[in-house]
């Protein structure tokens, strides 16, 4: 088959531009272009470190108790303002141990935190043995003036004796006296009754000063021993009365309001130290803002807790007839103490006492 000229210039010229396109890129190649429509790789961020918080307390997990619901709070703060970098696991009703097996944990860093009653803490702290003694303070308001007055003066305390960090100071009325016998309206129907007390000496001392032979038992055996007959008595808030159910074994509250009941949320100095800074605030901040939240709540329990005990059946007698034989003989227990207070110094346990007394003044 021949063909003209005209046919074969048309399709060289056909091949020189098909030949031109292709290496200048005119086409792009699918592969080309499917890697040219791709966008450049993220940086990926590093993820940040999570650190686990075992908080223990020892009252039952219900909304009755103080303990379970600061702890509950506090969890809160913490998760929320470090975005998942703080994650708080609780441990309630003395799973992790007694206060005091729990305060030697957090003081070993095997426990980071607990929510233990400043009679438990104070073993370890010497210098915080003035919050309990008999009658120190009157009123919940000289209570707290002292305790945001003092802050850093009793973290600092905390933190060199004790190797634990405090975070927050609450409290939780005055201690009343409740038993399963007979009403306690003079300190002489005291006098033939088994009274349970923490393993404190201040408030051995304070019952020994009543004439009684206190009985030392465990928080955690102290329902038992009631209930067992063990003991007759205990001495706690008018909070715990209710979250612990001791209207069950309890008959009679007197109101002997010998001591102001403060607890503390503790950390683990040694952990609180490897946190990074910025998680150190978020703790400290969570803290203080739990503290506020228990006063509130401490401030409107009170007169609802009497009510929910006298419909329990117990028998709320008000004050003892001669109160002021047992705050005279409370007090005078103060100077034997003064030696523990000051860490093994008379005149510096004094010098405490002494810079409490005028911070209520002021």
């Amino acid at each position: 088959m021949k063909y003209g000229k005209s046919m074969i210039l048309m399709a060289l010229t056909l091949i020189i531009v098909m030949v031109f396109a292709a290496g200048c890129g005119g086409t792009t190649p699918p592969a080309e272009q499917k890697q040219s429509e791709q966008k450049p790789a993220e940086e990926k961020k590093p993820e940040k470190k999570v650190y686990t918080i075992k908080l223990g307390h020892s009252n039952q997990p219900t909304m009755d108790s103080i303990f379970h619901q600061v702890s509950l709070k506090f969890k809160e703060l913490a998760e929320k303002n470090s975005d998942g970098q703080l994650v708080v696991e609780i441990y309630p009703a003395s799973q992790l141990g007694s206060e005091e097996e729990q305060v030697r944990s957090t003081q070993l860093g095997t426990q980071q935190m607990v929510v233990v009653g400043m009679n438990n803490l104070n073993p370890s702290v010497p210098q915080l043995g003035f919050f309990t003694l008999p009658y120190i303070f009157e009123s919940t308001e000289e209570g707290r003036k002292v305790i945001d007055t003092m802050w850093d003066q009793i973290n600092k305390w905390s933190v060199e004796e004790g190797g634990v960090r405090i975070l927050s100071l609450m409290d939780a009325g005055f201690r009343e006296l409740t038993n399963s016998k007979k009403p306690v309206k003079t300190l002489e129907d005291l006098q033939d009754l088994r009274v349970r007390v923490p393993q404190n000496p201040i408030q051995m001392g304070v019952y020994k000063a009543w004439g009684v032979n206190p009985i030392p038992v465990a928080w955690s055996e102290t329902f038992n021993a009631l209930q067992q007959k063990v003991v007759d008595a205990q001495d706690n808030p008018y909070t715990v009365f209710v979250s612990e159910k001791f209207y069950e074994v309890q008959k009679y509250v007197t109101e002997i309001g010998y001591i102001f009941q403060t607890s503390t949320i503790v950390m683990s100095e040694d952990f609180f130290s490897k946190l990074p800074a910025d998680l150190q605030q978020v703790v400290v901040k969570a803290g203080k803002e739990t503290m506020e939240f228990e006063r509130q709540l401490s401030d409107s329990s009170l007169e609802k807790d009497k009510k929910t005990l006298e419909e329990k059946g117990m028998i709320l007698l008000g004050p003892p007839e001669d109160k002021p034989i047992w705050v005279e003989k409370g007090r005078s227990i103060w100077p034997e103490f003064y030696e523990l207070i000051g860490k093994g110094d008379k005149a510096k346990g004094k010098e405490i006492i002494d810079l409490v007394e005028s911070y209520k003044k002021k």
